[in-house]
Parts: structure tokens; sequence; C-alpha cells
């Protein structure tokens, strides 16, 4: 009578584990690295979003003004506001408002005294309160020739520490003068 084996030893059980184990574990982090950056990437878009929008509002408001009301001068003037006449002959002023927690970009009008913002809540210009680095504008003015304002800031996901994966900031950075 001939004994035949059926099945497999330990050792045939324990290498198959151990491959099974280590394409999974690749699997898994293939998974979280994909989501991770998916994640990132929509931060990411969210804040240059944001960015994008608030630059192009200011820049339109401040190329389509009569002029610009805050001081300037030649060797250059750094503001943390500032402040046009638009072509209504009404005032509006651009800089950084506390709301809630987190630090946005507003335009608020002299004649209406509302402020509309041009960052989502979404986004902080950094940190709760509004300091001299949050919003930098500098203005250049000539005599003859319209004033040239530098709009610089970083926008970065509100409520994410920086130590974070997927804290997102960019820098956003203009210049723009008044056509009129």
């Amino acid at each position: 009578m001939k004994h035949t084996r059926e099945g497999y030893t330990l050792l045939e059980i324990l290498v198959a584990m151990t491959i099974i184990a280590s394409v999974g574990i690749l699997i898994t982090q293939v998974f979280f690295t994909t989501t991770r950056s998916n994640t990132k990437s929509e931060l990411l878009k969210d804040v240059k979003q944001n960015g994008d929008f608030a630059v192009e509002s200011m820049t339109r408001m401040i190329r389509n003004s009569l002029g610009v009301e805050s001081d300037c001068s030649p060797a250059g003037t750094t503001l943390n506001y500032v402040q046009i006449k638009n072509a209504d002959e009404v005032d509006t002023t651009f800089g950084c408002v506390a709301d809630s927690g987190v630090t946005r970009i507003a335009s608020t009008s002299a004649a209406s005294g509302a402020s509309d913002f041009l960052t989502s809540s979404n986004v902080s210009l950094g940190g709760t309160t509004c300091n001299d680095s949050t919003l930098v504008f500098f203005c250049t003015s000539y005599t003859d020739e319209p004033s040239k304002i530098s709009i610089q800031f970083q926008l970065s996901q509100a409520g994410v520490p920086s130590g974070q994966f997927q804290n997102a900031d960019t820098n956003f950075e203009t210049i723009v003068s008044p056509r009129n």
C-alpha cells in the first residue's frame, strides 16, 4: 500500500502568507499615498482659486479706479491696506479682515461700509489676526504718473496645523496701476 501525501507543508503555507501580506501592504501604501496626493491637490486648488479671485478682483478695481487715495511716495510706501477712488467717486479699501478666527481679504466700500470678502472662510491669510505682514501693499507714486501698487500675500488652508502633509499654501504677488 502506497501512502500519498496531499496538502501543503507548514513552510509552503508560511511562504504563501508572507507573499500575500507583502502584496497587501504594498497595495495599501499605494492607496493611502494616492488618497493623500488627491487631498493635497484639492486643497491646493481651493487655495489657488481663492487667491486668483482675490488678485483678479483687486487688480480689476484698481485698474479701473480714478486713482489711489492712500499715501504713496516716490521711494515707495508699505501699507497693510490700500484705498482707491472708484469711477463712481466712492472710496473702496482693500485689506485684511479677521472673520470668526480666519483672516480674509476684503474690499470695503465707503458708501455702504459693508465688506465684501474676496477669499472664502476655507482659506486664511495666516493666523487668526491681521498683522503688518499678512497682506502687504507697496505703493509708489511719481509726479505726472499713475501710482503703482504691488500686492503680496500668502494664502493657506484654514484650520490645518503647519506641519501637516495636507497643509496647502501659495504665495500671490502682482503689480497694478490705475488706467484713469
